[in-house]
């Protein structure tokens, strides 16, 4: 069966690679959903957090779900993804035991670099540099700010899920691109598996992807970065297409950082200062701030496959500009106002926040519907 698989032509197999994750996570998002409220995987509102509902987050599963099949097709004989989907899994249960008993950062980063460890033994490692010396602390570091900075991104209805997607293409792009066709096909499936999530995730959400997801979600697409058949390019295009792939991600998890910094808080703290929430403080939506966020990544990813097929000259401006145009408006985005919580003590969900599930805000208004799945009412900061 696999023997005729691989004599399909490469469209009807990327096709292929695409359709089944979408379709087999768009139909078992529901499932999750009842199950989470069985299991009670269920999050509560708190001054930190934008819903207002209590709401189910055991999404991850139907997204792990959706992208089961192909990636055993995908992998076929190749170690490097085979491994990838090994440490993927490993992942996204340790996201799992984080939502449903919280685990400390330490615990978290310690798993996220032996992740990225066994990536580079396995010939999946970045290779900017040419010697392990400076390869590996920079392969631990490229996977562990990227599968947090999804994490993070997962703050508002159909961020995550939906940016992932423009960043899943992005890599689906270079890799078909380079006739590199087991990269490709797991990226396309990743892209395909989170647009089939985003429907239910969509404003407003009737389910989360929770830390299982965001983190597997994130993992994954650091994994596939790593994966570009980049290798020959020039320095400068091997570092400035993953990161362009995943711009939005990278940018809101600077801005926290440098945020909190700036005033004094914790980094680790959870807080209402991502983009998100400064836009949503500005009047939009939160529809407007999800379709902000993917079109700006959907632009960063047009961008970085044009890099990837232009001159070095161009390459080399390209970069700069891009670089200056991000630098002013991380700028103009830490001057916007954001909504303040009500106290530092409570924590968030995002992987390297601390969790502090002491404060919880139950809500009066939940209610369930035929379906099993909570409504979920729009928050107060919606128009």
């Amino acid at each position: 069966m696999l023997q005729a698989f691989d004599e399909l032509p490469d469209a009807v197999r990327y096709g292929i690679a695409f359709g089944i994750p979408c379709l087999v996570t768009l139909f078992a998002t529901p499932f999750a959903a009842r199950a989470a409220i069985r299991l009670g995987f269920v999050d509560h509102p708190a001054p930190h957090k934008t819903h207002v509902d209590p709401t189910p987050y055991l999404g991850g599963a139907a997204v792990a779900a959706g992208l089961g099949v192909t990636g055993v097709v995908a992998a076929g004989g190749s170690i490097q993804i085979a491994t990838i989907l090994v440490a993927a899994m490993a992942i996204a249960c340790l996201g799992l035991v984080d939502d449903a008993r919280g685990l400390q950062p330490p615990v978290k980063l310690a798993v996220e670099a032996a992740a990225a460890v066994a990536l580079y033994v396995t010939g999946s490692g970045g290779g900017v540099f040419g010697t392990a010396v400076l390869d590996l602390p920079l392969t631990i570091a490229w996977v562990v700010v990227v599968t947090n900075a999804l994490n993070l991104l997962d703050n508002m209805d159909g961020l995550a899920p939906g940016v992932a997607a423009m960043s899943g293409l992005a890599f689906f792009g270079i890799s078909a691109y380079e006739d590199h066709y087991v990269v490709g096909s797991l990226a396309v499936a990743l892209a395909g598996a989170c647009l089939g999530f985003l429907p239910n995730n969509f404003p407003p959400a009737r389910v989360f992807l929770g830390d299982a997801g965001s983190l597997l979600v994130g993992f994954l697409l650091a994994a596939i970065g790593l994966n570009l058949d980049l290798i020959g390019q020039a320095g400068v295009i091997r570092v400035a297409v993953p990161v362009l792939a995943l711009a939005v991600p990278l940018f809101d998890t600077t801005l926290v950082v440098i945020a909190r910094f700036r005033d004094g808080r914790p980094v680790m703290r959870g807080g209402t200062d991502h983009t998100s929430h400064r836009l949503a403080a500005r009047g939009l939506t939160h529809v407007q701030v999800a379709l902000v966020a993917i079109a700006a990544q959907a632009a960063c990813s047009i961008l970085a496959l044009g890099l990837f097929v232009a001159s070095e000259g161009t390459v080399v401006a390209g970069t700069i500009a891009a670089t200056a145009f991000a630098g002013g408006a991380l700028l103009a985005t830490l001057r916007l106002e954001h909504p303040r919580a009500p106290t530092a003590e409570i924590g968030s969900d995002d992987l390297i926040e601390i969790p502090n599930a002491e404060v919880v805000l139950e809500s009066p208004s939940a209610a369930v519907d035929g379906l099993g799945i909570l409504n979920v009412r729009e928050d107060p900061l919606d128009g």
